[in-house]
């Protein structure tokens, strides 16, 4: 493509080489926006691709942006969107795209990096986040909740006699049980909340902004729902409960200490007789943790 005639090659070659520092779609449309900036004055770029859920601005935005498609090849890349001191004009549009030449290649790379990510922190088998990533997540979780002063509570919940499903019915139904439990759950939390599949048949989730009665409501709202859930393999009618353990972050402790607390509530939900719910705050001298 020809290098826009406002654009000199100084400014576009320093424009390519800022764009191969790094591989976060945020920070590259920051430093397309930054350069940008020189020749074309603006308030905000905006960079939206449904596909892939990006949607990041470099500012609050206002009004409509003007629209740039992003594509290469036949592979869609989304758009950016500018948003100008005023309505942009026909000559900044044009500067705009001729500048967005260089950004696809560096933004392609960060997408399929990004993709690459989101693939090690699922799980295969039920599509949610996987064990691996679940200490770095709830580690940042429990920075946030320190910093903010706000509660974070932990829900760990585990299948009841899952090994009987896959001894009556075989594993392939244990593996589609596991898939329609995690979506069961799923349909169930809020959108802030993070659902892990912590091994096996247990799975975690970490609710920001939960206290302990706002974490013990939402999983008993789960409970209630894999209660009823059935399961279909093979021409068998499979049903499902769990038990559920929850905690909250206490001060000065750490997110061990929340899976901890969380752990020895499910062992109390256990023992207590299954498909029921145990949190921190129950006491019995009976019940030691494990």
């Amino acid at each position: 493509m020809a290098v826009h005639p406002q654009i000199d090659r100084d400014k576009r070659l320093q424009l390519i080489m800022a764009l191969q520092t790094t591989l976060d779609v945020g920070t590259l449309i920051e430093i397309f926006s930054h350069h940008l900036q020189a020749l074309v004055a603006h308030r905000a770029v905006r960079y939206l691709n449904e596909a892939a859920d990006v949607d990041v601005a470099t500012a609050e935005l206002g009004d409509r942006g003007e629209e740039i498609p992003l594509s290469l090849e036949s592979e869609s890349l989304g758009s950016l969107h500018l948003y100008c001191n005023g309505a942009c004009s026909e000559a900044q549009l044009r500067v705009a795209e001729a500048l967005a030449a260089a950004l696809i290649h560096p933004l392609r790379n960060a997408l399929m990096y990004r993709e690459a990510l989101n693939a090690s922190a699922r799980d295969p088998l039920t599509g949610v986040n996987n064990r691996s990533s679940f200490r770095s997540v709830l580690d940042r979780e429990v920075e946030l909740s320190r910093r903010h002063g706000a509660p974070l509570s932990l829900v760990m919940m585990d299948v009841d006699r899952f090994k009987s499903i896959n001894d009556e019915h075989g594993h392939l139904a244990g593996d589609l049980a596991l898939r329609s439990i995690a979506q069961c759950m799923l349909g169930c939390i809020r959108e802030s909340d993070i659902l892990f599949r912590y091994g096996g048949e247990e799975f975690c989730i970490a609710l920001a902004n939960t206290n302990l009665a706002g974490a013990r409501k939402l999983a008993e709202r789960v409970r209630r729902a894999l209660e009823i859930l059935v399961v279909r393999a093979s021409g068998a009618r499979v049903h499902v409960t769990a038990s559920f353990g929850v905690a909250t972050l206490g001060a000065g402790e750490d997110s061990t200490r929340l899976v901890e607390k969380a752990d020895q509530s499910l062992y109390r939900a256990k023992v207590l007789g299954r498909n029921r719910i145990a949190t921190q705050d129950d006491t019995d001298p009976a019940l030691k943790p494990r």
